[in-house]
């Protein structure tokens, strides 16, 4: 346990002045401050979705779970890899007296703290530009009250459905490097787990199933499908291990 402290602890120094942090942080940001910037100057239509807050958070959480949360984990996880490579140190830390697993487990870990991240940002900027917009002064811009419940609801539900993300993208980018692979496979992936839901139980068998599952939100009358959690947490064990053991060999 020592070890992994130790080897988290210098996962993070390499994270200062990197592409890393940037996409942490950017990812959230402007997806938050685009869609309020178009809330803000579409009130006619804004006001047909009652009440605001909760659409407002609806359209962000849908739109994070299946575009932005797949491909911020896919860059995350690609430029840390590429930070690897290019510093040609790799091979100087699998020389030290720390199992091979341990440098793995190390960054799946240090990608999930940096997904996990956004996340809280996201929702503080969700919290934020919606009492902005219920600041303004139009009587067709009805946001009504803040609906903390469901925030915190969706936000449980993104956080547990970003682990499979992460270790699926850890393996993949240490396997089969390049930024365009990630990308393509994230949007390809999550665009795959959208048409199965409601369709297929195949889906759960993806590592973008249970974020792509956040789409019926929309659909009020129905709930999200936490009772896929334990399968999806089973899945991102599953590439964990074949992750550790890829790496180990």
């Amino acid at each position: 346990m020592s070890a992994l402290r130790s080897c988290f602890r210098a996962e993070r120094i390499k994270w200062r002045k990197s592409w890393l942090l940037v996409t942490a942080v950017l990812a959230p940001l402007c997806q938050s401050c685009f869609l309020a910037i178009i809330f803000w100057f579409s009130d006619s239509r804004i006001r047909m979705f009652k009440p605001g807050f909760q659409f407002w958070l609806e359209l962000n959480f849908v739109a994070w779970s299946l575009m932005v949360l797949p491909v911020a984990t896919a860059l995350i996880c690609e430029l840390s890899w590429e930070q690897e490579r290019e510093a040609r140190a790799w091979n100087l830390l699998l020389i030290q007296p720390v199992p091979r697993r341990t440098h793995y487990l190390v960054k799946c870990l240090g990608h999930f703290f940096l997904v996990l991240m956004a996340q809280f940002l996201f929702a503080i900027s969700l919290l934020l530009l919606g009492f902005l917009l219920k600041s303004k002064p139009d009587p067709l811009m009805i946001m009504g009250d803040l609906p903390l419940s469901l925030l915190v609801h969706f936000l449980g539900y993104s956080v547990l459905a970003s682990v499979a993300l992460v270790a699926f993208h850890t393996w993949l980018s240490m396997r089969i490097p390049g930024i365009w692979i990630a990308l393509v496979t994230a949007l390809a992936g999550s665009w795959l787990a959208l048409r199965l839901v409601g369709v297929s139980a195949l889906v759960q068998a993806l590592p973008w199933g249970l974020a792509a599952h956040m789409a019926i939100v929309f659909e009020r009358w129905r709930v999200l499908p936490w009772a896929q959690v334990p399968v999806s947490l089973l899945l991102a064990v599953v590439l964990l291990v074949l992750g550790t053991f890829d790496f180990s060999h």
